[in-house]
């Protein structure tokens, strides 16, 4: 909350601070998909050779799941930046 109070009183609006943050976010986000769907689909091939019946594993499975952690990830971002974006910087600030 005090980074986000200095960034208001050096001049930042507040969709800016919202969008750094998201942008941050996102790029954990991404890293974290790009290095877990290898192994995710790894680790379920090889825990499906123990089964008779096997259901494929498609493509748009992970892509759905990437989009459902992203949304929620951005939600979350936004509104908790937005709070703290819009209340009075020196109220975050004046403890320092």
């Amino acid at each position: 909350m005090k980074e986000i109070g200095l960034r208001k009183v050096l001049g930042s609006t507040t969709l800016e601070i919202i969008l750094l943050f998201n942008k941050t976010y996102l790029r954990i986000l991404t890293t974290c998909f790009i290095l877990a769907v290898p192994l995710g689909y790894f680790v379920v091939k090889n825990w499906q050779q123990n089964f008779a019946y096997r259901s494929p594993l498609y493509w748009w499975i992970f892509a759905i799941a990437f989009w459902g952690i992203s949304l929620a990830t951005i939600l979350t971002i936004t509104f908790q930046n937005w709070q703290a974006a819009t209340i009075n910087p020196v109220e975050t600030i004046k403890t320092e």
